[in-house]
Protein backbone atom coordinates (compact mmCIF):
# COMPACT_ATOMS: atom_id res chain seq x y z
CA UNK A 1 0.00 0.00 0.00
CA UNK A 2 1.65 3.25 -1.15
CA UNK A 3 2.11 5.91 1.58
CA UNK A 4 0.91 9.48 0.59
CA UNK A 5 0.86 13.00 2.40
CA UNK A 6 -0.94 15.33 1.53
CA UNK A 7 0.16 19.08 3.06
CA UNK A 8 -3.12 20.98 2.78
CA UNK A 9 -3.78 23.72 5.94
CA UNK A 10 -7.61 23.82 4.43
CA UNK A 11 -8.90 20.52 6.52
CA UNK A 12 -11.82 20.42 4.10
CA UNK A 13 -10.25 20.70 1.56
CA UNK A 14 -7.67 17.66 2.74
CA UNK A 15 -10.18 15.99 4.25
CA UNK A 16 -11.49 15.59 0.54
CA UNK A 17 -8.46 14.67 -0.71
CA UNK A 18 -7.95 12.32 2.27
CA UNK A 19 -11.04 10.31 1.59
CA UNK A 20 -10.42 10.08 -2.41
CA UNK A 21 -7.49 8.49 -2.05
CA UNK A 22 -8.19 6.18 0.92
CA UNK A 23 -11.55 4.65 -1.12
CA UNK A 24 -8.68 3.93 -3.64
CA UNK A 25 -6.93 1.89 -0.99
CA UNK A 26 -4.09 4.52 -0.30
CA UNK A 27 -2.44 5.31 3.27
CA UNK A 28 -2.79 8.78 3.60
CA UNK A 29 -1.32 11.32 6.05
CA UNK A 30 -2.19 15.12 6.68
CA UNK A 31 -0.02 18.06 7.33
CA UNK A 32 -1.80 21.45 8.07
CA UNK A 33 1.53 23.56 7.38
CA UNK A 34 4.99 23.66 5.47
CA UNK A 35 6.74 23.07 8.51
CA UNK A 36 4.55 20.19 9.65
CA UNK A 37 5.02 18.90 6.02
CA UNK A 38 8.44 19.01 5.67
CA UNK A 39 8.47 16.93 8.91
CA UNK A 40 6.26 14.54 8.35
CA UNK A 41 7.95 13.50 5.20
CA UNK A 42 11.21 13.29 6.72
CA UNK A 43 9.48 11.11 9.46
CA UNK A 44 7.56 8.88 7.24
CA UNK A 45 9.00 8.71 3.69
CA UNK A 46 5.80 8.74 1.75
CA UNK A 47 5.46 7.39 -1.91
CA UNK A 48 4.03 10.51 -3.26
CA UNK A 49 3.23 13.91 -1.81
CA UNK A 50 -0.14 15.94 -2.31
CA UNK A 51 1.52 19.73 -1.41
CA UNK A 52 -0.90 23.10 -2.51
CA UNK A 53 1.16 26.07 -2.62
CA UNK A 54 -0.39 28.54 -0.40
CA UNK A 55 0.68 27.24 3.18
CA UNK A 56 1.07 29.31 6.96
CA UNK A 57 4.77 28.56 8.18
CA UNK A 58 6.47 28.58 4.97
CA UNK A 59 4.67 27.91 1.64
CA UNK A 60 4.57 25.02 -1.23
CA UNK A 61 7.55 26.71 -2.81
CA UNK A 62 9.76 26.21 0.61
CA UNK A 63 8.67 22.59 1.15
CA UNK A 64 9.42 21.90 -2.47
CA UNK A 65 13.14 23.04 -1.85
CA UNK A 66 13.70 21.26 1.06
CA UNK A 67 12.04 17.76 -0.30
CA UNK A 68 14.30 18.12 -3.12
CA UNK A 69 17.38 19.24 -0.89
CA UNK A 70 17.00 15.89 1.05
CA UNK A 71 18.83 12.63 0.04
CA UNK A 72 16.15 10.79 1.44
CA UNK A 73 13.17 12.89 -0.24
CA UNK A 74 14.65 13.96 -3.29
CA UNK A 75 12.94 11.28 -5.87
CA UNK A 76 9.62 11.45 -4.36
CA UNK A 77 6.63 12.65 -6.56
CA UNK A 78 5.22 15.98 -5.70
CA UNK A 79 1.47 16.58 -7.21
CA UNK A 80 0.82 20.31 -6.61
CA UNK A 81 -2.83 20.81 -6.17
CA UNK A 82 -3.55 24.43 -5.88
CA UNK A 83 -6.57 27.36 -6.56
CA UNK A 84 -3.30 29.99 -6.99
CA UNK A 85 -3.72 32.10 -10.00
CA UNK A 86 -0.04 33.56 -9.72
CA UNK A 87 1.82 32.78 -12.60
CA UNK A 88 5.44 33.55 -11.70
CA UNK A 89 4.85 31.44 -8.49
CA UNK A 90 3.51 28.64 -10.24
CA UNK A 91 6.59 28.87 -13.08
CA UNK A 92 9.51 29.05 -10.17
CA UNK A 93 7.30 25.71 -8.48
CA UNK A 94 7.65 23.93 -11.71
CA UNK A 95 11.11 25.04 -11.91
CA UNK A 96 11.93 23.68 -8.70
CA UNK A 97 11.05 20.16 -9.91
CA UNK A 98 7.81 19.28 -9.17
CA UNK A 99 6.49 16.09 -11.07
CA UNK A 100 2.53 17.11 -11.64
CA UNK A 101 0.48 20.18 -11.10
CA UNK A 102 -3.78 20.63 -11.18
CA UNK A 103 -5.61 23.67 -10.45
CA UNK A 104 -8.88 23.47 -7.67
CA UNK A 105 -11.32 22.75 -8.75
CA UNK A 106 -9.60 19.37 -10.27
CA UNK A 107 -11.47 16.46 -11.83
CA UNK A 108 -11.36 13.71 -9.36
CA UNK A 109 -10.42 10.81 -11.92
CA UNK A 110 -7.65 12.88 -13.68
CA UNK A 111 -6.46 13.64 -10.12
CA UNK A 112 -6.63 9.40 -8.86
CA UNK A 113 -5.17 9.18 -12.45
CA UNK A 114 -1.97 11.50 -12.03
CA UNK A 115 -1.11 9.89 -8.63
CA UNK A 116 -1.49 6.10 -9.97
CA UNK A 117 0.87 7.75 -13.06
CA UNK A 118 3.39 9.02 -10.82
CA UNK A 119 3.18 6.13 -8.26
CA UNK A 120 3.83 3.75 -11.41
CA UNK A 121 6.70 5.76 -12.51
CA UNK A 122 8.69 5.98 -9.08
Amino acid sequence: MSKILIIEDESDAARVVSKRLKSHGFEVMIAEDAYQGVKMAHENNPDLIVLDLMLPAGGGLSVLKNIRLSSQLQNTPVLVLTASKDEPYKKKIIDEGVDAFMEKPYDADQFIAKVVNLLDNK
